[in-house]
This record gives C-alpha cells, sequence and structure tokens, in this order.
C-alpha cells in the first residue's frame, strides 16, 4: 500500500512538471528576442551569496541547503526546512560595516505546508553616494577637457545611488520513497527533494535608467543513508544536489530601450555527514562545482558539536573562508563569515534565523 501511494504521488509530481514546469521552461527560451545577449555582468547582484554558513564553507552548499538561504543555493533545499523560520542577512561587501562600498541584505519567511513548503525573500544590494561624473572622452581639445574636469571637482558633486532588488517566490517538496533492493539488501529510504524559484528582479541607477525581469531557477537533491546502504552503522548521510539559474537566461529590459540576458549557470554538488558520536559532533564535507564552465569547485567543512556549536572553513574560487554558527535550544541561530577576496580586502556576514514554531512552544521542562 506504502509503495503505491508512494508511486501515485511520484506520478502526480512527473504530470504536474510535464504540464507546468516544462512549457515555462520552452516559454522562457522563445520570448527572449533575437538581438537580446548574454551580458557577463547582467544581475550580478543575483551571484552575490546568501547566508553566513553556506558563505563560511566557501559556498559549497547546493547538496546541504536547509535553511533561510536555501532558496538561493538550491530552492529543492527549501522542503528541507522543518517549522516557519524567519531569516536575515546582512553583508558589509568590501570594507567593514559602516565604512563598505556597498551592503547587501536578505530578509525573508519560509512556510511548510501539508505538502509543499513556500518561501519568499527579498534580497538587496545598495551602493550609495557614486560621484556622477560626466563622460569626457569625446572632447578631443585637452584644454577643454581639463577645464571641464577642474569646473566639476571645484562645484558641489552630483550624487546618485544604485539600488538593485529581487523578491523571491519558492515552491518545494520533499519526496520520500522506499527502495527495496533484494535479498541481499535492506530496504532504503530515500529524499529526492525538488523545489523551483520564480523571481522579480529590479535595478535602478539614479535617474539614468531602471531594469525589470523575471527569472526562473529549479533545484533537485538526491539524500540518503550510507550507513543502511553499506550495512555499516558507523557511516552517515549522503546528499547529491543539483541546481540551474536563471533557466533560459533571465531577460532583463532597461528603460534606455537596452535588453540584456543574466546568462544561465548550472551546478553540481555532493556532500557527506559525518556523526562522532565520541565527541557528540557531526562532521560535514562539501564541495559545489560549476558545470559547463571554467571555474575551480568550491570546497567547505562544518564540524558542529551537540547542535548547538559550529565551527566551519572553506575555500572558494581558492579563496579562504570561515566562520562559526551557535544555535539556542533550536529556536534562535546567529552565524557569522569571513571570507578573503585578495584584490578588495576581508568580507564580513552575519546572519540569523528565528524557528517560529519552536519559539512559541511552551516549555515544560521546569513544569
Amino acid at each position: 500500500m506504502l509503495e503505491r501511494a508512494v508511486m501515485r504521488d511520484c506520478n502526480a509530481w512527473r504530470s504536474f512538471f510535464k504540464s507546468a514546469l516544462i512549457p515555462l521552461l520552452l516559454y522562457s527560451s522563445l520570448i527572449l528576442p533575437a538581438h537580446a545577449q548574454e551580458s557577463k555582468y547582467a544581475g550580478e547582484f543575483l551571484q552575490i551569496p546568501v547566508g553566513s554558513r553556506a558563505l563560511a564553507m566557501g559556498g559549497a552548499y547546493t547538496a546541504i541547503a536547509n535553511d533561510e538561504s536555501a532558496f538561493h543555493w538550491n530552492p529543492a533545499g527549501v522542503s528541507l526546512v522543518p517549522d516557519r523560520l524567519f531569516g536575515f542577512m546582512y553583508s558589509a561587501e568590501y570594507g567593514t560595516p559602516g565604512s563598505s562600498l556597498a551592503n547587501f541584505y536578505q530578509l525573508g519567511v519560509t512556510y511548510p505546508l501539508k505538502d509543499v513548503t513556500l518561501a519568499v525573500n527579498w534580497v538587496r544590494l545598495a551602493i550609495g553616494d557614486l560621484v556622477h561624473t560626466p563622460d569626457l572622452t569625446n572632447i578631443s581639445v585637452t584644454d577643454q577637457r581639463a577645464q571641464m574636469v577642474r569646473e566639476i571637482f571645484a562645484g558641489t558633486p552630483d550624487y546618485f545611488s544604485d539600488n538593485e532588488d529581487a523578491i523571491v517566490l519558492s515552491i518545494a517538496r520533499n519526496n520520500k520513497f522506499t527502495l527495496d533492493w533484494g535479498w541481499l539488501y535492506y530496504k532504503e529510504k530515500i529524499e529526492v527533494p525538488i523545489g523551483i524559484n520564480f523571481k522579480i528582479i529590479h535595478q535602478g541607477i539614479g535617474n539614468f535608467g531602471s531594469a525589470s525581469g523575471i527569472g526562473v531557477d529549479a533545484g533537485a537533491m538526491l539524500r540518503f543513508s550510507a550507513a543502511e546502504f553499506l550495512l555499516n552503522p558507523a557511516l552517515g548521510k549522503v546528499s547529491i544536489g543539483a541546481s540551474v539559474s536563471d533557466i533560459a537566461g533571465t531577460q532583463l529590459n532597461w528603460s534606455t530601450q537596452r535588453t540584456q540576458v543574466v546568462p544561465m549557470h548550472i551546478t553540481g554538488a555532493a556532500a557527506y555527514a559525518q556523526p562522532i558520536p565520541i565527541i557528540n559532533s557531526i562532521a560535514t564535507f562539501s564541495s559545489d562545482f560549476l558545470i559547463g564552465e571554467r571555474a575551480q569547485p568550491r570546497f567547505g567543512m562544518d564540524m558542529t558539536y551537540q547542535n548547538n556549536v559550529s565551527l566551519r572553513f572553506g575555500l572558494n574560487q581558492g579563496l579562504f573562508a570561515t566562520g562559526a554558527g551557535f544555535n539556542w535550544q533550536k529556536k534562535i541561530d546567529v552565524n557569522y563569515s569571513l571570507s578573503i577576496n585578495t584584490a578588495l580586502g576581508p568580507e564580513h556576514r552575519l546572519s540569523f534565523s528565528v524557528d517560529v514554531d519552536n519559539l512559541m512552544k511552551k516549555d515544560t521542562t521546569s513544569e
């Protein structure tokens, strides 16, 4: 009976993806006009990592994503959040808080339902106090160009700001199955989370122009117990993940009549979590790699003691990252990360999440 129910669920979701997702992907590929060209830096703020835990692990998080930042790394991971969750992150981009070149924010809510999990997130990159300097390259006379430069800097500077926003709606489901490998093996439980993002993007550069667009991401995971599969109780859990961002390219239409396309990226990943009972800890190792692109893999490690205190390390494109986290009674989770950027210095990020369901539970331990 259980297997038949599982097959019905599987067939229902397969039909949903055939009837809804595949036509959507085809439509996305057809709506791009012939003159729309992929731009290397189009929608670049969407690539800024979210979540201090993931960043401290060098961004090797696609096969792990199970917290408030899951929508960014792998929308399938949204389904792994067990309770209602509120999350926030602040990142001082290229500088210390209060004196950074830019500020990056994430604010979101994850809400599990009976069969699916929903999440809504807002991300913003804000760059202020940019000085407007007119283009003087068309002035061929050196003296005239020098005089205009003197006039510009002698007067009151003209400042403007750059604000880039995205609203991301995530829908995910964790599909659970039991596989019977035959008489030689035990039956094994596996999980196949799947998820999809719909994102609305808006960029504004002072009074010079604005752009908007709609993008789609998708992801999936395969999670199982190595202890059950290899009949060794000392082993941990394996997770394999894949995500596709900006499926078929996300088109940005500018008010200046210019069109840009955010290129599609495909990421593969694997992770392994090993329990260490002797010290009541769990060590997690992970790796991400971009498929079809020349980029170094990302590597990460997380050591968590008693599900409360974590220490993390990572390599992101060969650059070192580290950080720590603290979880208070499964109610409040606080994480910090430090990423080393050889060109622009260290990047500090702080994020926290509140498990609303656990926070509202009445503590009966003292009764």
